[in-house]
C-alpha cells in the first residue's frame, strides 16, 4: 500500500492514497502512450507524488525501461546521452538550471518523443528550446493534488487546450479562477489566450509540482 501526505499547496495538506494513485497512473499512461518499448527518464525523487503518476509508477506499470536518478545538470545529460530516452519529464527549475551549462548546448534530444512540463507558468522560449533540441511532443501538462495531472494540455505550446480529460470537469470563473470538479483551485488564467497566470495570493502561489 502507498499512502503519500501531500505539501498541501492548494488547501490543507492531505492524503493520497493507493487506489486514486493507481487511477492517475492509468491516466498518465493513456496519454502518454507508454508501452514496453519506452526508456523514461526519472529526476524526482520518491517521496513527491509526479514519481508515482507522472514518470516512474506509470513507467513500471507499463512494462518501460526505467532509469531514476536524482537531479544534477551535469549528471542529466550524462544520463541523458547514455540512456537515450523516449520519455522524460522536466519543471522550469530544470530548465533554468541545465541552460546554463556547457552540456545543454551539445545536448541533442531527438530521441524523445514526448515530454512532460509544468509547475506554473510555462515560457514557450522553454518549450522552443526543447523542440529546437529535436523533442518530439513537448507536452505542457495542468493539474493539481487533489486532481493530478493531466487535467488537460497544451501540446507545443504554452496555451492550453481547455478541453478535460476524461473524468474531469472544467469551468472557469469570470475572473479565470480553475474550477475543476467543483473545486476552486485558486489558479488564474487568461481565458483569452487560455494560459496560466499565477495563483491567487490565499495560496502559497505553488501547483503541487512545484515542490522538486
Amino acid at each position: 500500500m502507498i499512502t503519500l501526505h501531500t505539501s498541501g499547496s492548494t488547501k490543507e495538506p492531505k492524503l493520497i492514497h493507493h487506489k486514486s494513485i493507481t487511477e492517475h497512473v492509468q491516466r498518465s499512461i493513456k496519454e502518454i502512450g507508454l508501452t514496453k518499448h519506452d526508456r523514461v527518464l526519472n529526476v524526482f525523487p520518491a517521496n513527491v507524488i509526479a514519481n508515482y503518476t507522472v514518470t516512474a509508477m506509470p513507467a513500471l506499470t507499463a512494462g518501460a525501461h526505467l532509469f531514476s536518478t536524482n537531479f544534477d545538470p551535469y549528471n542529466y545529460v550524462k544520463s541523458f546521452n547514455e540512456f537515450q530516452p523516449t520519455v522524460i519529464s522536466l519543471i522550469p527549475r530544470h530548465y533554468e538550471i541545465l541552460s546554463k551549462t556547457k552540456g545543454w548546448h551539445e545536448l541533442d534530444m531527438k530521441c524523445v518523443r514526448y515530454m512532460v512540463v509544468g509547475s506554473g507558468a510555462i515560457d514557450q522560449a522553454m518549450i522552443d528550446a526543447f523542440r529546437n533540441k529535436g523533442v518530439e511532443t513537448v507536452a505542457n501538462w495542468y493539474g493539481l493534488t487533489e486532481m493530478p495531472p493531466p487535467v488537460f494540455v497544451g501540446y507545443n505550446t504554452s496555451s492550453f487546450d481547455f478541453t478535460p480529460k476524461d473524468g474531469y470537469a472544467v469551468e472557469f470563473t469570470a475572473e479565470g479562477e480553475c474550477v475543476i470538479n467543483g473545486f476552486h483551485t485558486g489558479d488564474i488564467f487568461d481565458l483569452e489566450t487560455k494560459t496560466f497566470l499565477h495563483r491567487l495570493d490565499t495560496s502559497n502561489k505553488s501547483t503541487w509540482k512545484n515542490d522538486f
